[in-house]
């Protein structure tokens, strides 16, 4: 079809061809509509710099994002399009690399480069559209620092391009800048800490606030282990499992992750304190499941998960992890990995997973692993920035106002069914079918795909409460911007309680205003959520909800043989909602006893309508109410059924004589005040003295003025 709907906006093929044909180096175009919304023109002829040439005579939305160069257009037996025929736009299209201009340029497109593993940068490459995120954001400044760069996490969330960066960041002397100076070892404890170590320790520095949050919740002892998490993965290799191969390969992590040698002292010094300890053994069980059928093998992984959620750690003796394996044949085995939160997170925990599998099949193989190398940057950095943070006057007040001024975000009362405690239970929101069109929306936005999934999350939430502005929680990376800071294995995460005001019309409005939220915070990212607790939330729990986006592929082993779509897991944490997004979908992870199993059934098809909306059309309506279909049919049918059939009498007439017969009953309520049916008559009666006394008779009809 010649007039087609991309990204909400109505377009005419004919004319971005004609604009093509107009050309004076081009003899025939096609345009095309790919299944992901984007435009994509065929020529005959020259397509170089088209792009800059379609500018002035099209309106941005209509220019293609990619040009393919042929010798003719394909065409049927009946002349028509044949779209079968053209060639895949990935793999033959020109004119989407923008060549480096500069020198400025050229070194930072080469550091994109090499950060998101890519061959050819162009310098009008978006950052997100490359595949980048938080953590690849914060790895290219570190890598841009070591060139000279003083570039920051927020330069990437505003300019996103290479262009834009070497705009903003100018020139470089080309010597490393860094974030903080490398924190040597035991640096960070006072003289009489540091004479209380126990001897032989590589390193002790303190607990960071966020860690320290999370053993306060896990001493807490309510039965629910929180922050004790158990994953599996299956993995398919084909070959006999190999014990000894998996042991040696977990044991090499404890050598080259110091965080996997830590345990904490919580006693016995000025300020609790994780000790990184030369060498630990990690601890490697094999449980033979072969022989057992299907059924048998996966109640015997569930047994196993609940067994292990169960048996908590040791906070005093490292490591604070075991590896597990399960063995289904001789072709495949399961992997499973307990860890206590506070020394990993979702990439770390992700890193490690893929590290086990990659040492086993070299083990296994015969070759040799890798000798561990000492990182420029380690866990103790993180903890000084975070210090740093808290000592922040310009940090604090800006959470400040972030608390003071906007209404914590609370999940409905009424949606607990009355339960008072319980495990957790999760639902999962698939969103493979739409995730091409919500990346569009990405990029049509200039933002990401998490600024989408997180304005969908802040409108559904905006569902459940009556507040005009309200804060809610939005999981953050702290790491080092230093190179090399996303290989080093931590918890690093910063739950930080997030502004949002309605008002935007449009989902791209919305989208925008969440996103450029996002890059206001990021400088104050480190401020411990634990501190906004004790100094700022005035004796309530800060937050109920929390999100979290984090795009794990660049974290997992690229080999096929590890079944990601297979994992298991468990855990726990003090949030009455968790929102876990990521480009397949959603996971909802709520607190049994404040969200029932229906309510977030409800909640789960509450985001998949908003969802749907937005993939449909970026500039749709964000204002509008998004309820499950049953729900909607019961607010519009069973709840509004509230007809009456009356026949010979008018409606005031109905009121006079409820006035005669109950004069003190309430007849209407509005802002805080309220007319019995005996008032509601006598003003009645006053207001029509008044209009008959200016001319008004009876039966004229008179134009009333409401309030919206």
């Amino acid at each position: 079809d010649d007039q087609v709907k991309v990204r909400g906006y109505r377009i005419e093929l004919g004319e971005i061809r004609a604009a093509l044909t107009a050309h004076p180096d081009v003899s025939d175009a096609a345009v095309i509509v790919t299944d992901d919304q984007r435009l994509i023109a065929y020529v005959v002829g020259s397509a170089e710099d088209l792009r800059a040439a379609l500018a002035p005579v099209l309106p941005e939305y209509m220019v293609p994002s990619v040009f393919v160069q042929l010798d003719a257009i394909p065409l049927t037996a009946n002349g028509k399009l044949d779209r079968r025929a053209l060639p895949d736009p990935e793999a033959v299209a020109t004119d989407t690399y923008v060549a480096p201009r500069s020198d400025v340029e050229q070194r930072i497109a080469e550091v994109w480069g090499q950060v998101l593993g890519l061959d050819k940068v162009g310098v009008e490459d978006n950052f997100f559209d490359l595949g980048g995120h938080s953590i690849k954001a914060i790895a290219l400044v570190g890598a841009l620092r070591a060139e000279g760069f003083e570039a920051a996490v927020g330069d990437v969330f505003r300019h996103r391009t290479v262009a834009g960066l070497a705009t903003a960041l100018g020139t470089s002397e080309g010597t490393p800048a860094q974030d903080h100076p490398v924190v040597a070892p035991f640096a960070l404890l006072p003289d009489a800490d540091r004479a209380a170590l126990p001897a032989g320790l590589v390193d002790a520095f303190p607990l960071a606030q966020v860690q320290l949050g999370m053993l306060v919740e896990m001493l807490a002892d309510d039965g629910r282990n929180k922050y004790h998490n158990t994953t599996t993965f299956r993995i398919r290799d084909g070959r006999a499992f190999d014990a000894d191969a998996l042991r040696q390969a977990a044991q090499a992590l404890v050598t080259r992750h110091e965080m996997l040698r830590a345990s904490f002292a919580l006693e016995g010094c000025s300020v609790p304190l994780q000790l990184i300890h030369p060498s630990a053994e990690i601890p490697v069980t094999v449980h033979d499941l072969r022989g057992q059928d299907e059924e048998h093998q996966a109640a015997a992984r569930r047994a196993h998960v609940v067994s292990e959620r169960a048996a908590a750690f040791d906070l005093e003796r490292p490591p604070l992890l075991r590896v597990s394996a399960l063995v289904e044949s001789d072709e495949a085995w399961w992997l499973s990995v307990s860890v206590c939160h506070p020394i990993t997170e979702g990439w770390s925990h992700r890193s490690l997973l893929s590290e086990i599998v990659e040492n086993y099949l070299r083990v296994r193989s015969g070759e040799a692993l890798p000798e561990p190398e000492a990182p420029a940057v380690r866990y103790a950095d993180f903890v000084a920035a975070e210090r740093a943070s808290t000592e922040s006057d310009r940090d604090r007040a800006y959470w400040r106002d972030v608390i003071e001024g906007h209404a914590k975000f609370e999940l409905p009362a009424g949606w607990s069914g009355g339960a008072t405690a319980g495990p957790a239970h999760t639902v999962r929101v698939p969103l493979a079918d739409l995730a091409p069109a919500l990346r569009a929306a990405a990029r049509d936005t200039g933002t990401s795909l998490k600024a989408v999934l997180h304005a969908a999350h802040l409108k559904v939430m905006s569902l459940l409460t009556p507040e005009e502005s309200f804060h809610t929680g939005l999981v953050c990376s702290g790491r080092p911007e230093i190179l090399g800071a996303e290989r080093v294995y931590g918890m690093y995460l910063n739950t930080v309680p997030f502004a949002f005001r309605r008002g935007a019309r449009t989902w791209r409005d919305l989208v925008r205003q969440v996103y450029d939220q996002e890059a206001a915070l990021w400088p104050h990212r480190r401020f411990p959520m634990p501190v906004m607790q004790r100094e700022l939330a005035y004796g309530s729990r800060l937050l109920d909800v929390r999100f979290s986006y984090l795009d794990l592929k660049d974290a997992q082993a690229e080999s096929d043989i590890v079944d990601a779509d297979s994992g298991m897991g468990e855990g726990a944490t003090e949030f009455g909602l968790a929102v876990a997004a990521r480009a397949a979908g959603l996971l909802l992870t709520a607190d049994a006893g404040r969200l029932t199993h229906e309510a977030v059934d409800r909640l789960a098809s509450m985001y998949r309508a908003v969802l749907e909306a937005m993939a449909q059309d970026v500039d749709g309506s964000a204002e509008s109410t998004y309820l499950p279909g049953d729900e909607r049919e019961l607010v519009l049918s069973s709840w509004n059924d509230t007809g009456v059939v009356v026949s010979g009498v008018s409606v005031p007439e109905l009121i006079a004589v409820r006035a005669v017969e109950s004069p003190g009953v309430v007849a209407v309520e509005a802002a805080g005040r309220s007319l019995t049916f005996g008032e509601l008559v006598e003003r009645a009666d006053r207001l029509a003295g008044v209009l008959r006394s200016r001319g008004v008779g009876a039966g004229s009809s008179v134009a009333v003025l409401l309030d919206r």
